[in-house]
């Protein structure tokens, strides 16, 4: 008698763990998806491609972008350009005057931005803007840290941004980990 009433308890014991393991699988999946929800639609996580931001940002580094309107010069901004999402540092705003001098120097409003992040100022030979360059209303001035190879404002083929192609603004990168920054 001791011995099934001991198996029985067992039997329960073990039971009672299963739907515990069960319960907790099932609250961890409910609060996965709301996390999911929370970071696609406020805070979206995308793949960099490319090297225009290089040392910045290289090819294959995750990054995540708030959701924003709000941009100001020397911000990394997503946006969309011919169905790919692009990734820039905001070099002018509405209205700001851009010169960039034969040395590779960018002035805005004719002050000398301190580019601390440009290992080369080498220019990129497809560049076809004329400057100095007036940014028109509504729209973004962006140039790529790896100026060399960036396709950026400079070309009048991409040329400034509108204020309505922006997805908004990196706030870290989270991949790889060994170069987590937050901007």
């Amino acid at each position: 008698m001791n011995v099934v009433i001991y198996m029985h308890s067992i039997f329960i014991y073990k039971l009672k763990g299963t739907v515990m393991k069960k319960h907790c699988v099932f609250i961890s999946l409910i609060v996965v998806c709301i996390v999911m929800f929370i970071i696609t639609t406020w805070c979206p996580i995308y793949i960099v491609e490319g090297e225009s931001m290089d040392p910045t940002l290289v090819n294959n580094d995750v990054v995540c972008i708030k959701k924003t309107k709000s941009i100001k010069q020397g911000d990394l901004i997503a946006f969309q350009y011919n169905n790919k999402l692009l990734v820039r540092r905001v070099i002018g705003l509405s209205g700001d005057k851009i010169n960039i001098d034969s040395s590779g120097y960018v002035f805005v409003n004719e002050k000398r931005l301190d580019e601390n992040y440009i290992q080369n100022r080498k220019d990129n030979p497809l560049r076809d803007e004329v400057f100095p360059y007036t940014v028109p209303e509504g729209q973004i001035f962006v140039l790529g840290d790896n100026r060399h190879h960036a396709i950026d404002s400079r070309m009048r083929d991409l040329g400034c941004i509108d204020n309505d192609k922006i997805i908004g603004r990196v706030v870290m990168k989270i991949y790889p980990i060994t170069r987590f920054s937050v901007y």
